[in-house]
């Protein structure tokens, strides 16, 4: 399909998606300093109800499509596919307006030079729900155009003309998208129709199997470490394994001498290898003798002792009613810790740079290509408009792929020898040289009234942040990190008198996006203490929860769907012997998701033998899909809540590998069952709430089943240590 001529028609949507959150956020900066504290507080609100756009401004339709002669539609990805399905959503929104088959569309990555950009990156579970409607407008305009060169053709009103199945017909004349793409030379682009009604819908909310399904298990998709290119060498290096390490010294003798070495190149920070195989750089590598200059002695606990509540700078995210004054007399208090958390992706991170000159290709795995491609305009001295990143298929993301990567160092040992550089972080270097989810720390307090309802309730919270590594210019000016760290801290239910606070304190590691991001750990301590009030008000903690759901819209949805949850997954009927059940529920950007957990204690181990997970994501583009997504976050979820912990000896994390991080196995997998509600709001994210509910859940079926409060992930090693303080 050529491009089209310059003299288009007026009338193409083109929504500005990347106006509302930034201005609403960015607008107010030049505020803060008069009055920092406040404005933080009252920005601290507008963030929390920010809704993150696709970051995409052009919806030309001959750039995101392209007609093949076999009449199969090319759709080019803005969105990178990592895993959770969004290829196959894609491809259904665009079927549904273009009248093809669902399987006729093939859903590629877009890269800088061939299609639409996203300056949002993947992530935050927006995928789908940013490009429902743009996806759809772009479809339906192709549609309109293709239609708009066969009237043209046969001399026929549009109004006369209709598609099916690819095939565009007007009474006796009959011709394929392919053909009529072939045909026409100059293109006019069409206005952009109205889209299709639900009531008309013939793939969105149906199951469909996925599009990319067969090619993986065929062994053909290739994710970024299969990237293979003519006159490709190989990249090793050597990183600090400690945190704000520099090279001292370095003896790379024995390096220098192995003839398969092409080039050897020392930073401030890291020692690289350039060799004719991967087996040949590594080898290099670890024959390279480094002495590293570093602040010694660095611990878990002194993370820990750094990120507690009262440690850092505070924002005021939630103040409503009086909380100070009503917050008296019986009150309940409880704390809360989450540790430090790998990614633990399948795939490490991974580059293959060739720098020719001014030009500069790099094949990858990300999450974020406008990050990738900003940072190296300002690290390097190539231009943006030659840079162009070709993204692969992700081996997992959930956050890792979004911000710090090894393309910097891929380039400068490309440039160095003139050739593609395949560069590979290892296991150990993407376990010690990426960056981590924050532990955190979490005071709630609480009191009832002579209802026993909640009359007041606070949650204060100190966190690293999440947001501050790709916004670092952000950080002076908001002091702590209420809009990625903070997500999910402040209250839902309805409560007279709420306060959320957030503590903000450094680190001297780096810490970024992972799955859920705030909302994993928030959760976990607001509904394991709903729970712990439920108790102190002799309440059902359904019941309780249900009598705090008011009558805003979003809690209506809420408490409909604890209800169907409660019914469908028996909360009121009688558990098996020696079982625990639990309960707790998120809403997370208009997404809700609820779960119920079932499980016993063999031999002092938890396991999970059932859960139930409920999630309202408005309007549903693919139940199978979305089945998927909470299946797997649900076990991210355990794997989270039961077992995953960093640690740190002398200012270095102690796990290398998986042998080290312990992580959730086949045989911890329970029985799933997922139960989406059906709704006409419009969608919204699947991949990162369901993740949330499933820590609670866990915890308040553990005091369900024994009477513990377990208040601290993970939550096998808060056990152990219960049964050995009480030696039972």
């Amino acid at each position: 399909m050529e491009q089209p001529n310059t003299n288009k028609k007026k009338g193409f949507s083109r929504r500005k998606f990347l106006a509302r959150s930034g201005a609403a956020i960015m607008g107010s900066v030049a505020l803060l300093y008069f009055g920092r504290s406040k404005i933080r507080s009252v920005l601290s609100n507008v963030a929390a109800d920010v809704k993150f756009d696709a970051g995409i401004t052009d919806f030309d339709p001959t750039v995101w499509f392209e007609v093949n002669a076999d009449n199969t539609i090319t759709l080019k990805s803005p969105k990178m596919e990592m895993g959770q399905g969004v290829f196959t959503g894609f491809a259904i929104l665009a079927a549904e307006e273009l009248d093809v088959p669902v399987d006729i569309i093939k859903v590629v990555h877009a890269s800088t030079l061939t299609g639409p950009q996203s300056t949002a990156g993947t992530g935050l579970s927006n995928s789908t729900s940013s490009l429902y409607t743009p996806i759809r407008e772009v479809a339906a305009t192709l549609r309109e155009t293709l239609k708009l060169a066969a009237s043209k053709l046969w001399t026929v009103p549009p109004t006369d003309i209709q598609t099916a199945n690819g095939v565009i017909t007007a009474g006796s004349h009959s011709v394929s998208y392919a053909e009529i793409a072939q045909q026409t030379k100059t293109w006019e682009i069409a206005k952009t129709p109205a889209l299709r009604q639900a009531s008309t819908f013939k793939y969105i909310g149906k199951e469909h199997k996925r599009v990319d399904l067969e090619d993986k298990i065929l062994g053909k998709t290739v994710y970024g470490i299969d990237t293979d290119i003519p006159g490709m060498v190989y990249g090793a290096v050597l990183y600090c394994p400690y945190f704000g390490g520099e090279v001292k010294t370095a003896d790379i003798t024995l390096a220098k001498n192995n003839p398969s070495v092409l080039s050897i190149i020392q930073d401030k920070h890291w020692i690289g290898v350039v060799a004719k195989t991967r087996y040949a750089a590594e080898k290099a590598i670890a024959s390279i003798k480094v002495g590293w200059t570093f602040e010694p002695n660095y611990t878990t606990q002194d993370a820990i002792d750094a990120i507690t509540v009262g440690q850092g700078v505070a924002v005021v995210m939630q103040e409503e009613g009086n909380t100070a004054d009503e917050l008296t007399g019986d009150v309940l208090a409880s704390e809360y810790r989450t540790p430090i958390g790998f990614h633990a992706t399948m795939e490490p991170s991974i580059v293959v740079a060739d720098a020719s000159g001014e030009n500069l290709k790099l094949y990858t795995s990300t999450q974020n290509i406008a990050f990738m491609r900003q940072s190296i305009v300002d690290q390097t001295d190539f231009k943006e408009e030659n840079i162009q990143i070709i993204p692969a298929f992700l081996g997992g993301g959930f956050g890792r792929r979004g911000y710090k990567h090894n393309a910097l160092e891929a380039i400068k040992l490309s440039k160095a020898v003139g050739k593609p550089v395949h560069l590979l972080y290892t296991r150990q270097q993407e376990f010690q040289n990426g960056y981590v989810r924050p532990n955190t720390h979490h005071i709630m307090s609480g009191n009832l009234d002579a209802n026993s309802k909640i009359l007041a309730i606070q949650h204060e919270f100190a966190t690293g942040s999440m947001a501050f590594l790709g916004l670092p210019m952000v950080k002076p000016i908001i002091g702590a990190d209420f809009m990625v760290a903070g997500h999910g801290g402040r209250f839902s239910y309805t409560i007279p008198n709420r306060r959320t606070k957030i503590w903000h304190s450094d680190l001297p590691f780096q810490t970024g996006l992972w799955r859920g991001v705030g909302m994993f750990a928030n959760t976990f301590a607001i509904e394991s203490f709903m729970d712990e009030l439920a108790s102190k008000a002799g309440a059902n903690p359904l019941e309780f929860r249900l009598d705090h759901c008011g009558n805003t819209a979003l809690l209506q949805r809420r408490k409909n769907l604890l209800l169907k949850l409660g019914e469908k997954a028996g909360w009121n009927k009688p558990k098996a012997e020696a079982t625990g059940r639990g309960l707790a529920v998120c809403e997370d950007h208009g997404t809700i998701s609820a779960a119920i957990v079932e499980l016993q204690l063999i031999d002092k181990k938890i396991k999970v033998l059932r859960v139930v997970q409920a999630i309202d994501a408005g309007t549903i583009v693919n139940p199978t899909g979305v089945k998927q997504q909470v299946e797997g976050a649900t076990m991210m979820a355990i794997s989270a809540s039961l077992y995953e912990e960093a640690t740190i000896e002398n200012s270095q994390f102690t796990q290398t590998s998986f042998h080290t991080y312990q992580v959730a196995t086949l045989t911890d997998t329970p029985e799933i069952e997922v139960i989406i509600q059906e709704s006409s709001e419009p969608p919204s994210g699947v991949g990162e709430p369901p993740l949330s509910p499933v820590a609670p859940a866990i915890a308040n079926a553990i005091h369900n089943l024994t009477g513990l409060r377990l208040r601290t992930l993970p939550l096998q090693a808060a056990l152990d240590k219960q049964y050995q303080k009480t030696g039972k």
